[in-house]
């Protein structure tokens, strides 16, 4: 079987994470790095073995397919550029690993689901905890039934995000919109914790490579720090089996908490908290007190590229999820969108450390609003 040949676009910032994989799987003869793009590599870590190696940097994707192809692309670039980029690997018969989100705006899911079927490729969105092994155990024991169906499900992340967070790249975070028009919608929701939103979606859907889509969506957004998006979320979800959930999430509290999560179905609960000092691991227990330990979702991060790489040689490509499963993630900030942003009190903002805005107080009312189930 012959190596297979990547590409990665977008090395600085969350790309960088890809590359320690990459360069690992190149020298042992498992890939192929046809190629990097990015029009400011400078700020790579890996730049040194980047050339060691004599991998060529393209400042963007039509330079590298002018030259070169790839069996497997992967878009690890700012939110407003997925869509197209993503396209573009298509038209050139590219499979494709996106980051997360997939895209800012709706109408884009059409298209991409079109030029995917077209290309004959496959299209995967990179939620790490979709295609973490603890997760999709997870994930199996629910669809076997033995927990029942979703009751309500919750979680909480509590990130505190200082000035460097909102200035860094091309000035595209905390931004709805690029110069363009192009929706980007980057949040605490929609980014950093964007994660934990979507697997209640995942967690829920009906079979392992699906996500239960919402059919009503309340939110409550705020503002600490200069953005032109939220960055403090709480928002309410119901879904048509009559489950609810609540998510809250936030970069403007002055302590971390990691994210927890609780699953309440009709025979157990199943639950996770990173912040635990006995070990991170989902554990499951159902009404007859069996406890079902599946491990931390964590320990895996990369495995998506794992995967997307076995994809390429497979009969039938593993997607937990693609376009359609990640467009419930997609709908939802959509309908959020639609919600105004508050700006908090002035006389309540903070400056800590590291010119972190964070709002007094607010961490003890978001913890307590997890506890109690409720919205602000």
């Amino acid at each position: 079987m012959s190596k297979v040949k990547v590409m990665l676009a977008g090395i600085g910032g969350y790309g960088a994470t890809y590359l320690d994989p990459m360069l690992k799987k190149a020298d042992n003869g498992e890939i192929s790095i046809e190629g990097l793009v990015d029009p400011f590599p400078q700020a790579c870590k890996y730049l040194d073995q980047i050339n060691e190696r004599g991998i060529k940097i393209y400042a963007s994707l039509e330079e590298f397919y002018a030259e070169k192809s790839c069996d497997l692309a992967i878009i690890s670039t700012p939110i407003q550029f997925h869509t197209k980029q993503t396209l573009t690997a298509l038209s050139h018969g590219s499979n494709v690993l996106c980051e997360k989100p997939m895209t800012g705006d709706l109408r884009d899911v059409e298209a991409l689901i079109e030029a995917r079927e077209k290309a004959g490729k496959f299209i995967m969105i990179g939620y790490q905890w979709s295609h973490s092994k603890a997760i999709l155990d997870m994930k199996r024991d629910v669809l076997s039934g033995i927990y029942g169906k979703p009751t309500f499900f919750k979680t909480l992340i509590l990130w505190p995000r200082n000035k460097a967070y909102f200035n860094r790249g091309s000035g595209w975070a905390g931004k709805i919109k690029a110069a363009d028009g192009t929706l980007i919608y980057d949040s605490v929701a929609n980014n950093a914790a964007a994660h934990y939103l979507h697997n209640i979606f995942f967690t829920m859907g009906d079979a392992l490579d699906a996500a239960e889509t919402p059919i009503e969506t309340k939110a409550q957004l705020y503002r600490a720090n200069p953005i032109e998006n939220f960055d403090t979320s709480l928002i309410s979800c119901k879904f048509k089996s009559g489950a609810e959930s609540l998510y809250i999430a936030s970069h403007s509290t002055d302590i971390t908490l990691n994210p927890v999560f609780e699953y309440r179905f009709e025979k157990g609960v199943i639950s996770f908290d990173e912040n635990d000092s006995a070990g991170r691991c989902i554990v499951g227990r159902l009404a007859d007190g069996t406890e079902r330990r599946y491990g931390d979702p964590f320990s895996d991060q990369t495995n998506k590229l794992n995967i997307a790489i076995a994809n390429v040689n497979a009969d039938v490509p593993f997607i937990p999820c693609g376009v359609e499963t990640a467009t419930a993630q997609v709908r939802c900030i959509a309908e959020c969108a639609k919600q105004p942003i508050i700006n908090f009190e002035d006389e309540k903002k903070r400056l800590g450390n590291g010119e972190l805005t964070y709002i007094d107080g607010l961490y003890e009312v978001l913890v307590d609003c997890y506890k109690t189930e409720r919205m602000l």
